[in-house]
């Protein structure tokens, strides 16, 4: 059977995308690119916001719009876990619909292919870059009154060390550069199996398992969870790259015990570690503007905390209720038009900062990992190709522009000519086929 999977969300349903083709593949069936090519059409769609789920619908509908009347379409993932009438309801022709990590159901439905293919082994994500995700766990304990993940995921859970080192070892020979560790909590790993500094002990495993790729970034720490062992692993660890994405959803205390989140004191415990222990780290976090009972004064004391913190990067939402959330029942709405005004106040602000960010890198050296299999030309007409710094995760942060020609997947030594917003300009130094952390 050949299948087309469409695949929403965040890098972790890409992980999960992989772990269901993977899955597939068992039963020898094949991936096509073009639906029209597609016996079966599977969507794996994301829940965890309205816009999530709207866009999910309307993937699906497109989809079923389409297809012929011999052609399957399967939804699985995080929309149908928490909202599988929803989807029959808004496209009732959907033949099956599964919840999250129904991989083998899934491939046990469509059962074994009766015409065996010579399958090439796809091992490395789906967009093609030098990068791969590892999902260390997945699920979530943490009481975010905003948050439906948990209902949608259930507790925390994590992956077996072992499988991980395998995975990673697997990307390796595959000729990854980059290794970025995801998880709904990557600093809870290995938690709910009574492990203390459980995710520094798999930073070192995986540091020593696969020496030859040279970054490996990590994802969604909580805030207060950063300790100083988990910091000053990161900094010993030649290939873990200084760079930490904390979530820290707002800059007021009042706020956040009504998000149920670790207060600034907490917060702040965790962003001094990681500093003292990495200087040159950088750091993305985001925010949510908007949540119920938000006042003008508490909102300014957000702009306040991202001018006193300086974040490298910042990403940002506009909170939008979520059924079954103790935030989506509160009687205190913002005003969406309140919302859409704070947010562009506080993406103003962001840019800003990291734009003096950006320009503080001018001058210094660098390692830029190219990303583009092919060169575009500048206004004076010299090939430029595209990667990024150790600054800069894969698909939410900036970019490098590169003069020269280089393959995908080059570690090139480069010193930062000029900077833009989110973005800078580089000139080569040299290239290199290995780099410690920092470049």
């Amino acid at each position: 059977m050949r299948y087309h999977l469409v695949t929403l969300g965040c890098a972790k349903n890409t992980v999960d995308s992989r772990r269901l083709e993977q899955a597939l593949r068992g039963g020898r069936h094949l991936a096509v690119t073009d639906p029209a090519d597609a016996d079966l059409l599977l969507v794996n769609t994301c829940g965890f916001i309205d816009a999530a789920k709207a866009e999910s619908v309307s993937v699906i509908r497109e989809l079923d719009a389409g297809r012929r009347r011999d052609q399957r379409l399967y939804v699985v993932g995080c929309m149908t876990e928490i909202a599988a009438d929803d989807v029959r309801a808004a496209v009732p022709g959907v033949d099956a619909t599964f919840g999250v990590e129904q991989w083998d159901a899934i491939a046990a439905q469509i059962g074994a292919a009766d015409e065996r293919f010579d399958i090439p082994e796809r091992t490395l994500p789906a967009f093609g870059q030098p990068s791969a995700y590892l999902k260390i766990s997945d699920g979530c304990d943490r009481p975010c009154t905003f948050c439906i993940i948990p209902a949608i995921k259930g507790r925390m859970h994590s992956d077996d060390t072992r499988r991980l080192v395998a995975e990673a070892r697997m990307y390796a020979a595959a000729g990854a550069r980059e290794l970025v560790l995801v998880a709904q909590d990557s600093t809870a790993y290995g938690e709910e199996r009574g492990e203390r500094d459980g995710l520094a002990r798999l930073l070192e495993t995986l540091a020593e398992a696969v020496p030859e790729v040279p970054w490996i970034r990590l994802m969604y720490a909580y805030p207060g969870r950063v300790t100083r062992t988990l910091a000053e692993a990161m900094a010993r660890l030649p290939n873990v790259l200084p760079y930490l994405d904390i979530p820290m959803q707002h800059g007021s205390d009042a706020v956040l015990r009504r998000m149920k989140r670790p207060s600034l004191r907490v917060a702040r415990r965790s962003l001094d570690a990681i500093r003292e222990a990495m200087p040159a780290v950088a750091l993305r976090t985001t925010f949510i503007v908007g949540y119920p009972g938000e006042s003008e004064r508490e909102f300014e004391e957000l702009l306040a905390f991202v001018e006193r913190e300086r974040f490298d990067h910042i990403g940002a939402f506009t909170y939008s209720p979520q059924r079954g959330t103790p935030a989506g029942d509160a009687p205190d709405q913002v005003a969406e038009r309140v919302k859409e005004s704070r947010y562009g106040r506080l993406m103003e602000l962001a840019q800003r900062v990291s734009l003096e960010r950006n320009r503080a890198m001018v001058g210094r050296e660098t390692d830029v990992l190219v990303e583009s299999t092919e060169p575009t030309r500048s206004q004076s007409g010299g090939p430029i190709v595209v990667g990024r710094t150790y600054r800069d995760a894969p698909e939410v942060d900036g970019l490098a522009f590169l003069k020269g020609e280089y393959p995908a997947g080059a570690l090139v030594r480069a010193r930062v000519a000029g900077a833009l917003p989110y973005d800078l300009l580089c000139d080569p130094v040299q290239a290199r086929t290995a780099a410690t952390h920092t470049g």
